[in-house]
């Protein structure tokens, strides 16, 4: 073998190498991207709404079922007060702006109360917005019923059942809505007061 013929065949070979290499690198590339898609799908599948990062908790309790919790008074109630937590509202009884992070829900006295959802009785007060009931619903959720008579139906570590009687529509709250027969609902997540109205159609009271 001449050496040109030798320069011809170690050119070749090392054309074959580079086109090895590159189809290599291709196949990477390929692979790569074939993986990241099948993980974003995947993670998008399981998010509701194709948001990643798993289920909306704010509908959510430890399980794929989402939670619709009653209204805290069935029948003949009116919303006196919405939930508010960006625009301040006047508070005639403290005489104070301030943020409402509550539904105030007028009804007759003596009307029933009940839970709003299933969950242990955590405790049974009274306070400076009336006779406190707060239900632990568990992973994080929370309600307090407040204003409610002083004759409760439930007490602490009691386990109660959605739309089960708690109590009964009172007037003992001395800072809102003093001597109107209303409930206060509050709804926590994780320490933090949220919207009733994400959990519970309230129609056009």
């Amino acid at each position: 073998m001449n050496a040109t013929t030798t320069t011809n065949v170690r050119t070749a070979t090392q054309a074959e190498r580079r086109k090895a290499r590159a189809v290599g690198i291709s196949a990477a590339v390929v692979m790569v991207m074939l993986v990241f898609a099948v993980t974003f799908t995947t993670l998008s599948l399981a998010a509701p709404g194709g948001d990643v990062g798993g289920p909306d908790r704010d509908h959510e309790v430890g399980g794929p079922t989402p939670i619709v919790m009653v209204a805290p008074v069935a029948t003949q109630f009116s919303i006196l007060k919405p939930f508010c937590d960006v625009d301040i509202q006047y508070n005639a009884t403290l005489r104070q702006w301030r943020s409402h992070r509550a539904i105030a829900i007028g009804a007759p006295e003596g009307t029933a109360v009940v839970a709003t959802y299933a969950g242990t009785i955590e405790s049974v007060r009274n306070t400076i917005y009336g006779t406190e009931v707060t239900i632990n619903h568990g992973n994080g959720l929370q309600t307090v019923l407040r204003s409610l008579d002083r004759n409760t139906n439930v007490s602490q570590g009691d386990r109660v059942e959605r739309g089960q009687r708690i109590g009964t529509v009172g007037t003992t709250s001395t800072v809102e809505f003093t001597n109107t027969p209303h409930v206060r609902l509050e709804v926590l997540r994780n320490g933090r007061r949220i919207d009733p109205a994400t959990y519970i159609d309230f129609g056009d009271k």
